[in-house]
């Protein structure tokens, strides 16, 4: 495997993959409202407690994917059954991904096409990444992070005149709870969903820089995260709950001397890129998974099929767009924190563990 995978390619392609979900940040309005800010700022906090683990078991095993390291700790048989775990989850996120994708362009920007063409066409898209394999894909982390970062700031700037400061206020007026519920989301589905970035670590030049590339990813999409949520609110006011994509929304205010309009073109362009970005990884996480718990070199045989498991779920698993919706504010992040923080953190413990014991053995052996 040709490992060129640079730290600072890595960086980029975590804070592009996390800037695909923070553009669908509709469920924490719900709980934060107009302090939704904060609760970005407590996810940030609490994302980088968790992203240590990983990087924790990334430098006790360097060089090792995730897959890898859970035969190294748990063993071949038990690796192999927490591995199937995480396959389902990686999966799962492909899955309910690219059921965004079809639901925003459904619902907003073709209107008449049907979803399962959409799901079709954009699988077929992400089947042709994942062929490419990990390498090829973060090269573009910079160039969908550059235009993700420029987007933000250029609809911003673009939307001074439509600030009302006063949307803010009342602040600090929610339950404790609804802030709590509001980090829980944004640390479980736009953060720390990077998971996935440890199936990579193996087509990296410089393993030992996957911490530092995780840092730098996240903290990039949350600094961009923090710009786009005070926007909407500032903007939208009361009503950044009722919209189900309130950044789309956002953009459709810009209207400078007739000249400058439908900018949430604009949105939807760097919507469906980051999404593509985001699903490959995760779609090629599953499949490097699958090949990995059959003990096969190639993952190729496995990428068509886990595609048309993904488009038919994809295009099955909700019977609408509010179910969809209803879904991501009850049961998604709570369900994702299994994945995401207790199985890596009953990963490293066990290593810990083991570790604890092997040198307690070997130094009553040279007693």
């Amino acid at each position: 495997m040709n490992k060129s995978i640079s730290t600072n390619q890595l960086a980029y392609s975590v804070s592009a993959f996390i800037l695909a979900s923070s553009l669908l940040a509709s469920n924490l309005y719900q709980f934060a409202k107009n302090d939704s800010w904060v609760s970005v700022l407590m996810g940030f906090a609490a994302s980088l407690l968790i992203v240590s683990i990983y990087i924790a078991l990334s430098r006790r095993y360097p060089g090792m994917g995730l897959f890898d390291i859970n035969n190294a700790v748990l063993g071949k048989i038990a690796g192999k059954a927490v591995s199937a775990l995480y396959v389902f989850f990686f999966f799962e996120l492909a899955m309910f991904n690219t059921r965004d994708l079809g639901d925003f362009i459904k619902s907003s920007v073709l209107r008449q096409t049907p979803l399962m063409l959409v799901i079709i066409i954009f699988l077929i898209l992400c089947a042709w990444a994942v062929r490419k394999g990990p390498v090829n894909m973060t090269r573009y982390g910079f160039l969908a992070t550059a235009v993700s970062v420029g987007a933000t700031i250029a609809v911003t700037l673009f939307l001074v005149d439509k600030f009302e400061l006063r949307h803010l206020l009342p602040a600090f007026k929610l339950p404790v709870r609804n802030y709590l519920i509001g980090a829980h989301i944004v640390a479980m589905l736009p953060f720390c969903e990077i998971l996935a970035f440890m199936t990579l670590i193996p087509s990296m030049n410089r393993p030992y820089g996957f911490g530092h590339a995780m840092r730098k990813g996240i903290i990039i999409a949350a600094v961009m995260m923090l710009v786009v949520v005070l926007r909407d609110t500032i903007v939208l006011g009361k009503f950044i709950s009722v919209f189900t994509m309130p950044s789309y929304y956002s953009a459709r205010y810009i209207d400078i001397g007739d000249i400058l309009t439908r900018v949430e073109i604009v949105y939807a362009i760097v919507l469906i890129g980051l999404l593509f970005f985001k699903v490959s990884i995760a779609y090629y996480a599953a499949v490097s998974g699958v090949a990995h718990i059959f003990g096969i070199d190639s993952n190729r045989p496995f990428i068509y099929i886990i595609g048309a498991l993904i488009c038919i779920y994809a295009s099955a698993c909700f019977t609408s767009m509010a179910e969809h919706i209803k879904w991501n504010m009850t049961a998604a992040s709570t369900s994702s924190t299994f994945f995401i923080i207790l199985l890596p953190l009953l990963t490293l413990l066990v290593s810990v563990v083991r570790e604890s014991i092997s040198k307690s053995e070997n130094a009553s052996k040279t007693q």
